[in-house]
């Protein structure tokens, strides 16, 4: 009995410390004036291209800031790092650029911005695998750069003609049932 009342403590504890964290950040962010966040106080931030494998250069831009405001952007989660958005050549539109890191793993991360005014914009970046790169070695094929060499292929053919020959007549030999 003692046993189930610790667990049930300790999941209620834990639960506890789960919701502590926005809570007190909505705490916070109320004693600094910017009051509590609901949901959809988080604008639009347009990334392009929408997936890129890593190492690729990726573009956000967001109306959230008004056309003479500027941003913060975290890309973070994708090995980007911060990176700044300034008014950009469409109107009421900031922008900016991060890169990829070339360690991050495929699947699809939220990217975010704050303007200078407080407001918030999110959106998210699917990445990729990396594609193919480099030659593609795969012998004889289209997929080589250099042609063939035709005593190799020609001397290839005859080994493979040889054992086939020999194979047919060692199994034709053994059962027909003659050793000598």
């Amino acid at each position: 009995m003692r046993r189930r009342t610790t667990h049930a403590l300790t999941a209620t504890a834990l639960t506890c410390a789960a919701f502590a964290g926005p809570v007190a950040g909505a705490v916070a962010a109320a004693d600094f004036g910017a009051g509590i966040f609901a949901p959809g106080d988080f604008a639009k931030l347009e990334v392009w291209p929408r997936s890129a494998a890593p190492g690729a250069t990726v573009t956000a831009n967001t109306a959230a800031c008004g056309g003479h405001g500027t941003a913060d952007g975290d890309a973070t989660m994708v090995g980007g790092g911060r990176f700044r958005l300034a008014p950009g050549t469409r109107k009421e539109v900031v922008t900016g650029q991060f890169k990829v890191g070339r360690g991050t793993r495929p699947g699809t991360y939220e990217i975010g911005a704050t303007c200078a005014d407080g407001r918030f914009a999110t959106g998210d970046l699917v990445v990729t695998e990396h594609g193919p790169q480099g030659h593609v070695r795969t012998g004889v094929g289209g997929g080589t750069k250099t042609a063939a060499d035709p005593a190799r292929v020609a001397a290839g053919a005859a080994v493979l003609a040889a054992t086939a020959v020999g194979g047919t007549w060692l199994l034709r030999r053994r059962a027909s049932g003659t050793r000598s």
